[in-house]
Formats: structure tokens, C-alpha cells, sequence
């Protein structure tokens, strides 16, 4: 055992040797691939393992997520050479699949035999080749030039390469009835190949451009009536190519796919360069947005699209929002809904394991793996346009002899996935006032979130909202107007809603109410209205009679205005406004400014007047610009012999305490206001006690503007008194020469030189003002007028209307206020009273004569107006004489001449209105089966009355089996006849054993020709066996369809021989069938 144990040890040595060299072999095969395909393309797609599926994240903003498979936590992903430098710094193990790198099978148009290619067009549909770009790009031109009635290009931008890699385009194809005007239609967009090397998608669209021209104008194909409906409801965009530079990557005459490449010319994956509502403006870490980007983020700006899908290629499934978070849509359901349409389309259309990826072909994009910056998330939150991302083949680039199958795998879910976006709710929003399209915000309540809203677009203000079935409330809101919700509107899937036209109220629609002056003072005044809840205003002001306004813009409902000139009478409105959108200025309101007293502060007007300071200044105030200020005291002052004992009267006196201040200081004490315009007699006295070695100076000053100029009337100088004892002096100064103004006083007390014993303590005590009223004669001179009453029957007068100019003093009227009572004359007294002496007064009489307020202007020739005496207006008893009763061929037509109707009589000469609808009948067991002129009949009308209704023929055989063209007629009680003619599709008696167990259905058309209808009571999500056999009992048809949309059609039979066949339909849920004879022409 000792001598066994070296050699097995030496042999596992060999084993992890050998094992070693195998791992270090294969990554040094990985890591030549990825350096050989970073050389020839500049990027490489690779895989490698995580530990757990939360580390996906770590590489979700650095690397391209491909895929992500969660059974073995393998990550597939795409780097350029910068973003794979970075990933091999991790050290991290990676495996280089050369399938996922280079292409097989590549066949370019301009490979094919010369046979293959003649036509009309530069390519063959549908296409078995790749086209070259000089072949897509002529390709796209004559599909405009060919149908010029339906097809637009639009050429929405270059490439990154430019004219040096041969300007290439990014090239759309617009279908539309009427293409060159811009109609009241969802605009339906596809766009393929935003990744260069991932282009199944690219043959298909331009498959899909032919089809539907195909198709629309040729009024015998198949599918033209619903081809047709699309188009000619629709605005439907196909953008076959998103990324000509990277698809023809490498390739200077643009003529080969060969080398193709995910990224742009500049090696940028485009799909990760869109701005992000998560990752913000720039995910892919670039500052600037590449050129095609620009281009698709310019067309979304200009273009409101409904719907869109966005084609790749790599897997098989279709990719439903949000890629950028796992939070659900707003629109889950709905997206899960149309894109499990889309994979049971192909499902039904394409072989066992086709569009089955992850959940059975459809996904949500976070589930599977987050993308940051990619188109899908941008349009949806961006735009309000409910695009997904379409991934159409497990190979990004297939061979090209698998083209023409996956057109087939996916025709079909092509169609119907763009006519998704014509069903929900759809309609207009206007103004309400102008009738002019809005642009509007339309929001699901309760529904919608994170801008999962839609909105309306000019220049028609028409919206578009799919939505899944169910009951809904929809709320308008557009900037400038009120808000609106329609409520409880319910809608069924594959159900189109027109919803009538919805009108806004501007919120500038009329001016606000309730304009209102307060606090009106000399210079300013307060300014306020009724606010309106959106709104901004305007508000203009002048002096009335000026020609000139003020105007200014404010967000408020209430201003100060100031800087206004005093005693002066203003005019203000105001309007509403919101953007560009104002109301008309509301009615002016007047206010006057008042006349400021000459001096502000406390007024005194009565008199006589005292204060003895008694612990308080009452109406004086301290000086804010002397050295210090005087103080209280009831006994002596502190400073020793100076100032007095006590106060002259009261129990306070006020003093200048000499130690609150310095040599020479002086403290001011400030009057109040005394009125002395209308006294006499005016003077002005004050106690004074001037006790101390160190007394200064006490100073009467007066001013008559307001404290701006004080001059002196009297001055004290030194000690007054022996002792602090010592009697007080009173001083009275004559204000004569002051009457007739307002003024202020000031009494000034000054320190001497009060250093080292400070005795300089000055008081001052019982102040007092005493003035006579001044007497007037008073004088009262009227003047007659005569007023107008207003529009609600009422006018008012002052006395200064009536004053003639003569008058002396204060005015008062008996009547100021008018109505209708008192239209004529009326006695007015104009009374002048003395101010001094209420009883001294004088009057006069003035007549004011009440005019009624003119009568309205007439609008209508039968408008009576009548003054009605007890409300004081004028009422207009008119009214336009009732229409007269007509026969149904007479016209009543008002006569603003005459002011009657006048009736002509043409008699009955208007032909009934023929509406019809073809139907389908079954023979029945006789082989026999007629109809009635109801059956045919879809709403005929006439403007009288129909007399009567038929239908010729009205009997059916088995010789009319197939498409009948019967005449409808319609017959009015005047003799006028319509005729139209209507299909009767007569079929035959099933041959079957036994019915569905869902209901009957209906088979058409029989006889068949190209194609063959079958119509189900209810849409149904089964699937259902479809095969025809000969008479001999051989299969000639064997397919299997789903009944999602309550019709199937069996297609591709034209090339069977004529004759007898019968189909037979089996519900491959229930395993019901039924049997039923077909004839081919």
C-alpha cells in the first residue's frame, strides 16, 4: 500500500495536469475568438456564469444583455472593445460561440438569377434574399412612386457613417388614403433592426409594405376589405432598416450583410442610448445621444405614435414594458393580452417550438433582464406610445432560405398586432369656447401611472387609448383650461370607441369677478378679486381721464398698488390670463385717493388740550436723534442739588437725569400733531423747573412741515430756581402767527457742563394747548342737473354735484339715491354748515331732474321692449312668432323683413335614402330558402315617410348556391323610388353529423375561389383542426387556426383543382366537429 500510494498520487497529478490544460486551452480558444472578432467588427458576443441571478445587475449598465438563462445563471451578453477591456479586468471565465458571431446562409438580391428578379420593383416578394442597401433604398422609392395614393417615404435622417459610407438613410414607408393630409388617425408604427446584426426583421417589414399595398388595391385579394379598413383609418409607419451601418458593417459598396455587427458605425449599442426615466438622461454612460438616435427621438417629438414594436432577433419572444424596472405597467393586462396575440398567432402560423420563449413567447422585460437607455421605455414614458420589443428568430441573422418561412410564421401577428392600436377608446378635445383642437393630457383615473397616460394631438386634438375591457373614467386636463372627466365609459377588447368630442373651458375665459378698493390711503391702496384656480391676471390702472395705462402681469388675486399721486381719482381693471390665453378686462372700479395731513403721527384737533406725563408720554415720543432721553420722577431726582422736589401737578414729572448724559447732551421730547387750520386764538403753555450749578438750556422749538424745519420761539439759559424747592415757572408762548397749519413742537433740555457734580437736572410738567374755533359764514349755492338712470334703474348723486361752485363750508344732501319712482322732478337740499358751529348753517334748493334710462336697440325684428316700473328696467315682451306646422316636402323660412315665415311648397321630390347589407342564407332540408326585404334593409330612411320595401329575387334553389346580386326598393308615399343592390350569399345544407356544441357557425364564401372564411358565433380562444378532403378522400389541406377573433381564414387553397370538396372542423379543446361541403370555382 506504501509503494501504491506515490503512484496514485502521481496519476490524479496527470488527471488535474491534463484537466488544467484542457480549461486553459479552451479559454485561450475564447479569449483569440473575442480578440479575432473585436478585430474584424469591433465587438464580440460571449457568455459567462454568475453565481446568483442578483448578480446580473452588477453588468446590467456596463455590458449589452442578450439573454439570460436562469437554470444554469448563465449571461449572454454584447460588448465593444472598451466595454470588453473592462470585463476581462474581472478576471471572470467566458465562453465565444462563433454561431453567435459570424452568419451562414447569406444570399444578397443582387446574388440572385436574373429570372428571379423581374418585376416591377428591385426585389421579389416576398423576399428570399438579403437586400442590398442600393436595392432597399430604390426599393423603398418606388413603393412611392408606384402608389403614390397611399404611399409616402420619409426619410427621416443619415447615418453615422455619412456620405463616406455611402448615405445610407433611415427610410420609412408612411400608408395612409388620403397621404398627404394630416387626418384624425392613431399613427401605427414598426421599426426593425436597431441592432445591425439582428435583421430578421428587415425582409419582413418590406414583405409587410407589400402585402398591405397588395392588398389595399386590389379590391379581389382575400384580405383587402380588412387590409383596407386599416389603411384607410390609419397612419401606419414601417421603418425596415433602424441601423444601415452596422448591418453592412464593413462593406464599403454596401451590398453584403456578411460582417454585420450589433452596433453603429461608432460602436455603440443603440439600444442602450436612449434617455431612461431610471437610469436617467445618458445610461450608457455617453454624454451625447448618437445621430440615428437623434433622428427616431426627432420623429417621436413630431409624431404622436399609438402603438409600435421594435424588431430584434436572438430569441423568440415577445418583450412587454417595463425593461428598467420590475414594477408592473399601468397597462399590464393589456400588454400581456396583445402580446400573447402576437405568439399565438405565430404559434398557430409557425412550426412546433416557434415563439415559445420563457413564458410561452411573451415576457415582461425586467423578469427576463433589465435594460437601461432602450427605445421601448423610452416611447412609452416619453411619448405616450405603447411599443414592445419583438424578438423574431433564435438566430439574429438566418440563413436566407428561412426568410420567406418566417414571413409566414408571422404575417398574420403582424396585422392584427397594428390594428390592436385602432381599438379602445378614441375622439377629440376642443375649446370650448373657439371650437379650436387642444393638446390634452388623457388620464385612465385610478388607472393610469408612471406617463402610462395618452394625450391629444394637434392639428386635429384627436387621442387614441387602448385599453384592456372594463369601465373606465376618463380625465381631460390641458394647461389654461378646467379639467374634465367622463365618467363610467366601459370598453370591450378588439372594441374601437369613438367618444364624443370633448370640450374644455379656458381658465382665461372670462374676467374675474368681485373687483374691489380697500384701505385706499393718500399713495396706496389694496387691490383684490376672486381668484380663478389656474389662472394668472393683468390689471391696468390710470387716473381717470388719462389715455395712458399702467399695466402689469401678477400671479395673485390681491396687490398693493403704491407710488400713486394723493387726492386723485383712479380707474382699475383686471383680466385673466393663462399662457396666451386672456379674457376680456373686466369693468372698471373707481376709488379716490386721500389728501394726507400735513403731518404724520397722532392728530390733536380738539382743544383745549393738557398732559401732565403721568407715568406715561401719552400723544409725545422721545427724539430717536438726541444723546439721551428724559425720564419720570415722582419725588427729587437722584443727582443731589439740582431738579425739584415733586411734580407741579399730578403725581410725575419729567426730567433730563444729568447722569444719563454728558457735557452739553440734549434729550428731545416730540409733540403730536395739533390741527390749528381752522383756530384761533392758539397758545401754547408749559411748567419749568431749572435747579443746579451745571443747568443748561430748555428750548421751545415749532415746526410747520412736519418736524423737516423746526424754528425757535423760546429758550431758558442757566438755573431758574434758588433750590430744589422752589416754585415752578409756567411759560405760555402765543401760536397766533401758527394758525392756520399743523404743527409740531419739541421741547429740547440741555446739559451744561456737568462734569465731576453733574447738577444739571431740568424738568418739565403740565404741557397744554388751548385754541378757538374759527367762525365762517356759511354759504349755500346750488345748481340744477338732470342724470340718467343706469342699467339697473338706479343713479346717485353727492353734494358736490349739485354745489354751483359758490359754497363755504361742510356739504351735505337730503337725497343722494334715484330709482324709476323718481323720474321727473325732485327738490334737492343743499345744507353748508359752520365747522365751528353745527348750528350755524344755510341752505339752498336744486332740481334734479331723473331722466328714464333710453330703450335697448332692437336685435330682432320682434322685439318689444316695455318699461316695467317695478323693477326699473326696460323687458323685452317679443319673441319670434311660433314656426308653422309643414308637410314634409314644405320649408318654413323666417323672414326678417316681414318678420314672418314664408312656406314654399315644392311637393315630394326627394328619392328615399337605400341603405343595404349583403347577408348569408342556408338552404334548408328541402334546398330551398327565401328572404325578406328587412333581412336586406340596414336603416333606409326618407324625409316623409316609405310606403314600401322589396327584394327581387326573394327565392333561392340549390343553382344559386354561391353569391347572389339581388335588387332592394324602396318606395316613399309620394311615389319616389331608390333601388341598390345587395349580395345573398346562399350556402348549403351542412352535410355533417352533428353541430357544435358553441353554436352555429357560418363558411364563405361557398363556392370559393382563392380563400375561405369561417366565421364563429364567439370569439374563442380554442384552436381548431382545419382540413379539406377531395372526393376521393385524400387531405388537401391540413392546418390548424385559433379562433381568438371569431373568424378564421383558410388561405393559400386557389391552386385547387375545380370541384367538390368537404371541410371538416374540429375543436382540438372539446374534440367536436363538423362537416360541410365546399364547391371550388
Amino acid at each position: 500500500m506504501k509503494l501504491n500510494y506515490p503512484q496514485q498520487h502521481a496519476f490524479a497529478c496527470v488527471i488535474f495536469l491534463l484537466l488544467s490544460f484542457q480549461v486553459g486551452f479552451s479559454q485561450n480558444r475564447n479569449s483569440q475568438l473575442a480578440e479575432n472578432y473585436l478585430t474584424e467588427k469591433g465587438e464580440v458576443t460571449f457568455s459567462f456564469q454568475i453565481e446568483s441571478p442578483e448578480d446580473i445587475e452588477q453588468w446590467e449598465t456596463s455590458l449589452s444583455i442578450l439573454n439570460f438563462d436562469p437554470r444554469t445563471n448563465t449571461v449572454y451578453a454584447w460588448a465593444n472593445t472598451n466595454q470588453f477591456r473592462q470585463f476581462q479586468s474581472q478576471g471572470i471565465s467566458f465562453t465565444v460561440d462563433e454561431n453567435d458571431n459570424t452568419a451562414s446562409g447569406i444570399i444578397m438580391s443582387n446574388e440572385l438569377p436574373v429570372s428571379n428578379r423581374r418585376g416591377p420593383y428591385p426585389l421579389t416578394f416576398p423576399l428570399t434574399a438579403y437586400p442590398t442597401y442600393a436595392d432597399y433604398a430604390q426599393q423603398m422609392q418606388e413603393f412611392a412612386n408606384n402608389h403614390p395614393n397611399i404611399c409616402e417615404l420619409v426619410d427621416i435622417g443619415g447615418t453615422t457613417e455619412g456620405v463616406a459610407g455611402g448615405d445610407k438613410r433611415l427610410l420609412f414607408i408612411k400608408l395612409s388614403d388620403n397621404i398627404g393630409t394630416e387626418e384624425a388617425e392613431p399613427k401605427l408604427m414598426y421599426t426593425s433592426s436597431i441592432h445591425g446584426d439582428e435583421i430578421t426583421g428587415y425582409p419582413l417589414m418590406l414583405n409587410l409594405i407589400n402585402y398591405f399595398i397588395t392588398a389595399y388595391e386590389d379590391t379581389g385579394h382575400s384580405d383587402h376589405l380588412r387590409i383596407k379598413n386599416l389603411i384607410d383609418n390609419s397612419e401606419v409607419w414601417i421603418n425596415p432598416m433602424a441601423n444601415p451601418d452596422g448591418t453592412y458593417y464593413n462593406n464599403a459598396s454596401n451590398t453584403s450583410v456578411a460582417n454585420a455587427r450589433r452596433a453603429n458605425a461608432n460602436g455603440l449599442d443603440l439600444n442602450r442610448n436612449y434617455p431612461d426615466n431610471v437610469a436617467g438622461p445618458h445610461a450608457n454612460g455617453h454624454t451625447s445621444y448618437e445621430l440615428e438616435t437623434q433622428h427616431f427621438m426627432t420623429l417621436a417629438d413630431n409624431n404622436h405614435f399609438v402603438i409600435s414594436a421594435n424588431f430584434h432577433g436572438g430569441v423568440e419572444v415577445v418583450n412587454y414594458p417595463w425593461d428598467n424596472t420590475y414594477d408592473r405597467h399601468a397597462d399590464d393586462d393589456w400588454y400581456i393580452h396583445i402580446s400573447r396575440e402576437y405568439a399565438d398567432n405565430c404559434q398557430a402560423d409557425g412550426p412546433t417550438g416557434y415563439m415559445d420563449y420563457l413564458n410561452n413567447g411573451i415576457t415582461h422585460g425586467a423578469d427576463w433582464y433589465r435594460v437601461y437607455g432602450g427605445r421601448q421605455d423610452f416611447m412609452n414614458y416619453y411619448h405616450q406610445c405603447k411599443e414592445t420589443t419583438i424578438e423574431l428568430s433564435n438566430v439574429k441573422l438566418i440563413p436566407a432560405n428561412q426568410l420567406e418561412n418566417h414571413w409566414n410564421y408571422n404575417q398574420e401577428a403582424l396585422i392584427e398586432y397594428l390594428i390592436q392600436g385602432t381599438y379602445g377608446f378614441q375622439g377629440i378635445v376642443k375649446d370650448a369656447i373657439t371650437g379650436d383642437p387642444i393638446e390634452a393630457t388623457v388620464t385612465l383615473v385610478g388607472h393610469d401611472n408612471v406617463n402610462s397616460h395618452t394625450v391629444s394631438s394637434l392639428p386635429h386634438g384627436d387621442y387614441y387609448r387602448p385599453v384592456y375591457a372594463g369601465t373606465y373614467d376618463l380625465l381631460f386636463e390641458a394647461d389654461c383650461y378646467e379639467s374634465f372627466t367622463l365618467s363610467s365609459q366601459t370598453i370591450a377588447n378588439y372594441e374601437t370607441k369613438v367618444l364624443a368630442d370633448v370640450l374644455l373651458n379656458p381658465v382665461a375665459g372670462s374676467a374675474p369677478n368681485n373687483l374691489a378698493a380697500s384701505n385706499v390711503a393718500a399713495t396706496t391702496v389694496d387691490i383684490s378679486w376672486d381668484a380663478i384656480s389656474g389662472a394668472d391676471y393683468d390689471y391696468r390702472y390710470r387716473e381717470v381721464g388719462s389715455s395712458t395705462w399702467t399695466m402689469v402681469a401678477t400671479s395673485s388675486a390681491s396687490i398693493t398698488l403704491a407710488g400713486l399721486n394723493q387726492s386723485t381719482q383712479y380707474e382699475i381693471q383686471v383680466r385673466s390670463s393663462c399662457n396666451s390665453n386672456t379674457s376680456p378686462y373686466s369693468t372698471s372700479i373707481l376709488f379716490t385717493t386721500t389728501t394726507p395731513p400735513p403731518c404724520s403721527g397722532t392728530i390733536v384737533n380738539t382743544f383745549p388740550y393738557f398732559e401732565s406725563f403721568e407715568n406715561t408720554l401719552g400723544d409725545w415720543t422721545q427724539d430717536n436723534s438726541d444723546d439721551f432721553n428724559w425720564s419720570f420722577e415722582t419725588n427729587s431726582t437722584a443727582s443731589g442739588s439740582t431738579g425739584p422736589d415733586g411734580p407741579s401737578n399730578g403725581n410725575y414729572y419729567l426730567y433730563t437725569e444729568a447722569n444719563d448724559g454728558n457735557d452739553f447732551q440734549e434729550a428731545i421730547l416730540n409733540s403730536p400733531c395739533f390741527d390749528l387750520t381752522t383756530k384761533e386764538n392758539a397758545s401754547f403753555s408749559f411748567d419749568y423747573h431749572m435747579y443746579g450749578s451745571q443747568i443748561g438750556s430748555l428750548s421751545l422749538e415749532v415746526s410747520t412741515d412736519d418736524g423737516n424745519n423746526w424754528t425757535n420761539i423760546q429758550t431758558f439759559n442757566g438755573q431758574q430756581q434758588g433750590s430744589s424747592s422752589a416754585a415752578w415757572l409756567t411759560h405760555t408762548e402765543d401760536l397766533s402767527a401758527y394758525e392756520g397749519n399743523y404743527v409740531r413742537l419739541r421741547i429740547i433740555g440741555q446739559l451744561g457742563n456737568v462734569t465731576g457734580q453733574r447738577r444739571s437736572d431740568i424738568a418739565i410738567d403740565n404741557v397744554g394747548l388751548t385754541a378757538d374755533d374759527v367762525s365762517i359764514t356759511p354759504i349755500a349755492d346750488c345748481q340744477n342737473i338732470t342724470i340718467t338712470l343706469d342699467g339697473s334703474g338706479n343713479a346717485s348723486i353727492t353734494a358736490n354735484d349739485i354745489d354751483n361752485g359758490g359754497s363755504i363750508g361742510d356739504l351735505t344732501i337730503d337725497i343722494s339715491s334715484f330709482d324709476c319712482t323718481d323720474i321727473g322732478t325732485n327738490n334737492v337740499t343743499l345744507t353748508a354748515t359752520d365747522p365751528s358751529n353745527p348750528g350755524n348753517t344755510d341752505t339752498c334748493t336744486a332740481v334734479v331732474t331723473v331722466n328714464q334710462q333710453a330703450t335697448p336697440t332692437p336685435t330682432n325684428c320682434w322685439d318689444n321692449y316695455i318699461y316695467n316700473n317695478s323693477t326699473c328696467l326696460w323687458e323685452n315682451t317679443g319673441s319670434q312668432p311660433a314656426e308653422p306646422s309643414t308637410e314634409c316636402w314644405e320649408m318654413a323660412t323666417f323672414n326678417n323683413t316681414t318678420c314672418s315665415w314664408d312656406v314654399t311648397n315644392d311637393g315630394d321630390i326627394t328619392n328615399p335614402v337605400c341603405i343595404v347589407q349583403d347577408i348569408t342564407v342556408e338552404l334548408d332540408g328541402t334546398g330551398n330558402v327565401t328572404i325578406t326585404a328587412d333581412q336586406i334593409d340596414n336603416g333606409s330612411s326618407d324625409d316623409c315617410a316609405i310606403n314600401t320595401m322589396s327584394v327581387n329575387p326573394n327565392a333561392f334553389d340549390t343553382d344559386d348556391i354561391g353569391d347572389n346580386i339581388v335588387v332592394f326598393t324602396v318606395i316613399d308615399n309620394s311615389g319616389n323610388i331608390s333601388t341598390s343592390n345587395a349580395t345573398v350569399t346562399v350556402t348549403e345544407n351542412t352535410l355533417g353529423t352533428n353541430d357544435f356544441s358553441f353554436g352555429n357557425l357560418t363558411i364563405q364564401p361557398n363556392p370559393f375561389n382563392t380563400f375561405v372564411k369561417i366565421k364563429l358565433p364567439l370569439a374563442s380562444t380554442d384552436k381548431y383542426g382545419i382540413q379539406l378532403f377531395d372526393l376521393n378522400g385524400r387531405i388537401v389541406y391540413d392546418h390548424v387556426l385559433n379562433g381568438i377573433h371569431s373568424e378564421m381564414i383558410v388561405q393559400n387553397i386557389d391552386k385547387l383543382k375545380q370541384g367538390s370538396y368537404f371541410i371538416k372542423i374540429t375543436n382540438k379543446n372539446s374534440g367536436e366537429s363538423l362537416v360541410k361541403k365546399l364547391i371550388k370555382l
